[in-house]
């Protein structure tokens, strides 16, 4: 193998260049000799190489100059260099580091050893290389899930919106007709496409989260009005877990800068969150209102079992859940709270979530004072404290 190797040596005594390239040859590569640093570039740059082993002090180009001129020619920059320098040239070594050297060996030449550090320069490079290699494939085939998720989401919501609105006009032809039967087919078909269109719109907010920055598509609204379109999605959910919701809500006069589907669908979220971890009968309040410094807190707190503090980053991760395996007793892709993380950071805001065992979770959604109006009136609320209340 190491017949196919081959390697420009560069030292500008002829005595070195003859025992180097001795014992190079001894342990089977092929050597090309240079007298100096430029000689060495031409012959890297014309027949390409495996390793450079180079002196430092030369005439014409020394090893620091030849070093950088490889590092700057995108077409060898990757090429191992190995300088030889004297036992008393520690700035020297550092320089030739700062360059861009792999290596370095130290005058007088230990030559029974000199073939093993050679190849283990090359043993490391060939390793970084397929680590690169191994990154790069890694990158690629991320790039290409979520460019797939994306162009999923975006085909399955034209049918899954046809669905919905098709059932919907069958669910009222029921109803006029009386058919009350056909129309519970026909709600359970609304419901079961909104779940799915849901999932899909998650899937899709995760993969441009994951790309870059939300694109937000921001409106004035009142803060009443987000939340109660918050709720609306809730009605179902709260009546099936016979959750007892406590809603507070700071006065009409806060109106907020914001994107109205991301920061509903955050406040939803949150609830599902606390309805889908909590036993049947949970109570959950559900606050909004203008902190003291003028930011926009939305509160969501459940009596629930809470969970380990120590587990609030685990399950704040996209895709997580305490249970993911396929008989879990709860459904959902383990999106909510990432997703709320991502509308947070989109709007300039924080989210945070505290937990105690057997004591229950609380949630903090904030918005920036720069999207917050308020008027005097306005109620306020003191600043979120960090424990569970």
């Amino acid at each position: 193998m190491e017949a196919d190797i081959e390697i420009i040596l560069a030292d500008d005594d002829p005595v070195m260049r003859e025992l180097a390239g001795a014992k190079l040859r001894e342990a089977g590569y092929r050597v090309r000799e240079a007298v100096d640093g430029a000689e060495a570039l031409k012959a890297l740059r014309e027949f390409g190489a495996s390793l450079v082993v180079s002196d430092i002090d030369m005439p014409v180009m020394d090893g620091f100059a030849l070093t950088r001129a490889i590092r700057k020619d995108p077409a060898i920059s990757e090429t191992p260099v190995m300088v030889i320098t004297s036992s008393d040239s520690s700035e020297a070594v550092e320089e030739a580091f700062a360059a861009g050297a792999t290596s370095f060996l130290v005058k007088p030449v230990n030559w029974p050893l000199f073939h093993h550090a050679v190849k283990f320069v090359l043993r490391a490079h060939d390793d970084r290389k397929a680590l690169k290699q191994a990154r790069d494939q890694a990158e690629a085939g991320s790039r290409f899930k979520d460019n797939l998720m994306s162009v999923m989401s975006h085909e399955l919501r034209t049918p899954l919106n046809a669905i919905i609105g098709f059932g919907q006009i069958i669910a009222e032809q029921c109803e006029k007709q009386k058919d009350n039967l056909h129309r519970e087919y026909a709600d359970y078909i609304v419901d079961s496409g909104r779940r799915l269109l849901n999932s899909v719109s998650d899937m899709l907010l995760a993969s441009d989260a994951r790309s870059g920055p939300v694109v937000l598509n921001e409106v004035d609204v009142g803060l009443r009005s987000v939340v109660e379109e918050a709720m609306d999605c809730l009605e179902k959910p709260l009546a099936a877990a016979e959750a007892q919701a406590v809603l507070r809500v700071a006065s009409d006069d806060v109106e907020l800068t914001c994107d109205r589907t991301l920061v509903s669908r955050a406040i939803c979220k949150l609830v599902e969150n606390a309805i889908k971890f909590s036993p049947k009968g949970v109570k959950i309040f559900i606050g909004a209102a203008v902190t003291r410094t003028g930011d926009l807190a939305v509160i969501v707190k459940d009596n629930g079992p809470g969970i380990n503090q120590g587990r609030v980053e685990e399950i704040s991760a996209p895709f997580a859940q305490l249970d993911m395996s396929k008989r879990r007793s709860r459904e959902g892709l383990g999106l909510g709270l990432p997703l709320v993380r991502a509308i947070a950071d989109a709007h300039g805001g924080t989210f945070r979530l505290d937990s105690t065992v057997e004591e229950g979770t609380r949630a903090v959604f904030t918005l920036p004072s720069a999207r917050v109006r308020a008027t005097q009136g306005a109620e306020a609320i003191a600043e979120p404290r960090r424990t569970v209340a």
